[in-house]
């Protein structure tokens, strides 16, 4: 059986336990369905392509080799990779690079960048940043994985539908010359079979270089655990 067919069964699997409309499956009975599905939902798109350099080792957070060998969610992003590669590619990305950056620009106008990208174009679900506030190297994280910025859009934009997603911003963007954070809330349809919708919470903080000003690193820190979002999924739900 290829990737793809094992991505879609273990979506299926997942739509079993969460709904009435589909018998639950032999497989919902065996010890690894628990992880098979949270790898399903969150087996990003934004995986870095493991035969690209050996920078993106450089990039992934620290375990020890049997940690790595026993990670059934960093396995699973592979497998969404392969499954979601073609869509992705043909979907637009931004400029690769902005001509020109916002250098040492201040806190208060830096803030109303930020607080445009979460308010009005829902940057965490649409992946529409201001590109020239951030620095080409910026890494992005979350309780996943680590992402370049291409990756990191690329991905989002595969993953997600904007139109039945929701992006809150709970407070107040909050700037200073070395950190930007916010916090959220969000309700994130992902754009897979039964287009499932997951809820979660957290904080997102944006580190800034000391001598630009620019944004070097995105943090985002989910409220709950990937278990636990997972739990939430609704299937067929409109936000």
């Amino acid at each position: 059986m290829n990737q793809k067919a094992n991505f879609i069964l273990a979506l299926l699997v997942a739509a079993s336990q969460t709904t009435e409309a589909f018998t639950p499956s032999p497989i919902a009975k065996q010890g690894s369905c628990s992880c098979t599905t949270i790898n399903a939902f969150f087996g990003f798109g934004r995986k870095y392509d493991r035969g690209a350099d050996n920078q993106d080792t450089d990039l992934r957070p620290q375990t020890n080799q049997a940690d790595e060998r026993n990670n059934p969610i960093r396995d699973s992003r592979r497998l969404f990779l392969s499954a979601s590669a073609a869509t992705a590619s043909l979907l637009p990305l931004r400029a690769v690079a902005s001509a020109e950056k916002q250098i040492n620009i201040s806190d208060a106008e830096l803030k109303k960048i930020i607080l445009s990208d979460v308010v009005d174009k829902s940057f965490l679900v649409t992946a529409d940043i201001t590109r020239s506030v951030y620095d080409e190297s910026a890494t992005f994280t979350d309780e996943i994985d680590v992402y370049t910025m291409d990756k990191w859009i690329k991905g989002t934009k595969s993953l997600f539908i904007p139109s039945g997603s929701r992006v809150s911003l709970v407070g107040d963007v909050n700037v200073t010359p070395t950190e930007v954070n916010f916090r959220f809330d969000e309700d994130l349809m992902f754009n897979i079979p039964f287009k499932p919708v997951c809820s979660l919470s957290g904080k997102v903080v944006l580190t800034r270089d000391e001598n630009s000003g620019l944004i070097t690193s995105y943090r985002e820190y989910w409220d709950q655990s990937v278990n636990d979002v997972l739990k939430t999924a609704k299937f067929g739900k409109k936000v």
